[in-house]
């Protein structure tokens, strides 16, 4: 049970790292291109198409694993430091969500979830440092 819940943990993180990849190279693509006059590898361009494809599969996926991680991990329902992960990637979630069936935040909801994957890596760094800083059983 050890192993399964230690190899959720690296698919999680392996998702995490796919889905703050979509942001990192649209953010690299677009300082380099203000810079070039032609971006250099072509092939970028398709990285990034496929990255916004996979992104709202890797981002569901995500939530169910993330949850049955800490399941695994804790033997129950217990707020600490890797719920507080889960929360910052179901706000993610809730936000998309928000976006793209709310009129109001249709312009909004980037920069919302954008912000909130930088609070989602902080999380996530301070669940590695200290996962059991925090203990609080629910059920």
């Amino acid at each position: 049970m050890y192993t399964w819940m230690k190899t959720l943990g690296w698919i999680n993180f392996t998702l995490l790292v796919i889905n703050t990849s979509l942001f990192l190279t649209r953010w690299f693509y677009r300082t380099f291109n203000k810079r070039l006059e032609r971006f250099p590898w072509k092939g970028f361009k398709k990285l990034m198409v496929v990255l916004a494809a996979v992104h709202p599969w890797t981002g569901s996926i995500l939530l169910f694993t993330a949850l049955y991680h800490g399941y695994l991990a804790t033997g129950g329902f217990v707020l600490y430091s890797g719920s507080l992960v889960f929360i910052g990637v179901f706000a993610q979630f809730i936000v998309y969500l928000l976006g793209k069936y709310v009129s109001a935040m249709k312009k909004k909801w980037r920069p919302i979830h954008k912000g909130l994957m930088i609070a989602t890596w902080a999380l996530f760094l301070f669940h590695i440092f200290a996962p059991y800083s925090i203990w609080i059983p629910i059920l």
